[in-house]
């Protein structure tokens, strides 16, 4: 009955996940003053999805897979505005919760042993006799038997490069993934800037 109730708790476990879900990890603080030098990215974006299960279910334990990975690089001044190049990288990965799992062999064994003991004597008294039964269960736990998980791949599915040059004159401002990127001061040699969060 026990492994019953061990298949049961498995696939709702399984079914019970939620959808594939996307998010994005920015390596750029928001909202504070930063520079960059010509060849510096100004942002570094790393889009994920949800580590799919056997149903193809988002990962209980909320981990995540690469997907796209975003690099704005900026290049100095060209004929008086600021160049800047997007380089975006899309992945595609064969990591699942399958074959991100190790697997764990538990080492236990358990003993059952039963038996009659007899016993007699002599007291000042008489002499006496009798049996007792006796009964019982042992377990012996060694350390569990760990297989690291079987690894998986990553690959690049196609990846682009876009120039922009910015007027400042005209704006400021440059929209990537759901970020803005607000141009304070661009020089020959640097770029001062401010990253804030679209809504």
């Amino acid at each position: 009955m026990k492994w019953q109730h061990l298949v049961f708790a498995v696939v709702l476990l399984v079914t019970g996940c939620g959808a594939i879900k996307s998010s994005s990890r920015l390596t750029q603080d928001l909202d504070k003053p930063l520079i960059a030098g010509v060849g510096d990215a100004i942002i570094e974006i790393e889009t994920r999805e949800s580590l799919p299960n056997i149903a193809g279910k988002a990962d209980i334990f909320g981990r995540t897979r690469p997907t796209v990975k975003i690099f704005v690089t900026y290049l100095g001044l060209e004929q008086g505005h600021a160049a800047f190049e997007r380089y975006t990288i899309r992945l595609q990965s064969t990591a699942t919760t399958m074959n991100s799992t190790p697997l764990i062999i538990p080492q236990t064994s358990t003993t059952t042993y039963s038996g009659n003991t007899s016993f007699s004597g002599m007291t000042s008294g008489g002499t006496f006799s009798g049996s007792a039964r006796s009964s019982g269960i042992a377990t012996t736990s060694a350390p569990p038997i760990v297989l690291p998980p079987s690894g998986s791949e990553t690959q690049i599915i196609s990846n682009n490069r876009i120039r922009y040059y910015l007027d400042l004159a005209e704006s400021r401002k440059l929209i990537v993934e759901g970020h803005e990127i607000l141009i304070k001061e661009a020089i020959a040699s640097s770029v001062r800037y401010e990253i804030k969060k679209l809504n």
